[in-house]
């Protein structure tokens, strides 16, 4: 009897490492949106946060942020750094992220020249504050596309966020 328990536990508990394992290889383009699945049943107010994001306009642009994010392939939207309640009140980080996108940017200095990124990776980075379930600011912090990653200060912040929409 002993023996036949002790094989299903350890069967289950291989299972789960396997499947553990399989997780951690996978790429970005497959683990974010299998993450994403993953938070909007642990935290229920995710979805609330993501969907008043992707409602937003981009910057200068007629476009939302669901709407630019959706045209590229394994788009998906993640919460990271987070310091709330259970409710979801409190401060978090929230990346929009997207997989194999061609970005052609103009060069600052150089309009003959632009820059180009073939099959990068570009995550938007948001701060965001909830309070009494409504999100009171939302601010998007950086736009990362391949290794090069901009913020408000940069004049590729606002040509990243225009290449992404054309």
């Amino acid at each position: 009897m002993k023996n036949k328990v002790f094989r299903k536990v350890f069967g289950v508990f291989a299972v789960i490492i396997v499947i553990v394992l399989i997780y951690l290889f996978l790429p970005g383009q497959y683990k974010m949106p299998l993450k994403e699945t993953f938070q909007s049943i642990t935290m229920s107010w995710s979805e609330d946060v993501v969907k008043t994001l992707k409602n937003a306009t981009v910057p200068n642009n007629s476009l939302t942020f669901g709407a630019m994010m959706s045209r590229y392939d394994g788009s998906a939207w993640t919460i990271g750094e987070k310091i709330v309640d259970d409710i979801g009140n409190g401060s978090m980080t929230v990346y929009a992220d997207c997989y194999k996108v061609t970005v052609a940017m103009e060069h600052e200095f150089n309009d003959d020249n632009n820059m180009n990124f073939t099959r990068a990776h570009v995550r938007l980075t948001f701060d965001v504050t909830r309070e009494n379930g409504e999100i009171t600011k939302a601010t998007l912090r950086t736009v990362k596309v391949g290794e090069s990653e901009y913020d408000r200060d940069s004049f590729y912040y606002q040509a990243a966020l225009d290449a992404l929409c054309k």
